[in-house]
């Protein structure tokens, strides 16, 4: 599914607002955390990684620290939904949902609002690194703009990586 140039439409929806952001393209793909964290000089828990799950047929988005991972037993509850109900999308789902491929989906700037969850363990840092649009494209973006932006949630839905 074709929606136009990704980065162009993240660049179009901050600029939207005013934010003064701009989208960097790099030649190093972000695929996983460590790499987006090695590709931008920060560590794994600024990188923001955009999770797209289907909560009883209804998207959702959860923006989790590079460092840690979703626990949809956490998730579950905020929903008012059991965990069996919540499953991850798939790539194709992903693209239709937020008109981004896997990899590059920003917090922001979808084909449709989705319900978003925001990691509370992002609280230990000031900026963020976020996708731009694809896996080489990138944004420095303040907590609390990230926040603004993606309308979400802050909560508690990640426990660490390593758990």
């Amino acid at each position: 599914m074709v929606h136009g140039d990704p980065i162009a439409r993240v660049q179009a929806a901050l600029d939207s607002v005013n934010s003064g952001l701009r989208v960097t393209v790099s030649e190093a793909a972000g695929a996983t955390a460590d790499t987006a964290a090695a590709a931008t000089g920060s560590a794994p828990g600024q990188i923001v990684k955009s999770l797209v799950f289907v909560a009883t047929g209804r998207p959702l988005l959860l923006l989790v620290a590079g460092d840690r991972r979703a626990d949809l037993g956490l998730v579950a509850p905020l929903l008012g939904l059991p965990r069996k109900r919540i499953r991850m999308a798939t790539a194709s789902e992903v693209e239709s949902l937020t008109g981004f491929a896997v990899g590059g989906v920003p917090p922001f700037g979808h084909v449709r609002p989705l319900e978003t969850l925001i990691d509370d363990s992002f609280d230990r840092f000031d900026e963020l690194v976020v996708a731009g649009g694809s896996a080489y494209a990138r944004i420095r973006i303040g907590r609390a703009l990230l926040v603004e932006l993606s309308r979400g949630r802050v909560a508690a839905i990640s426990v660490p990586a390593t758990a």
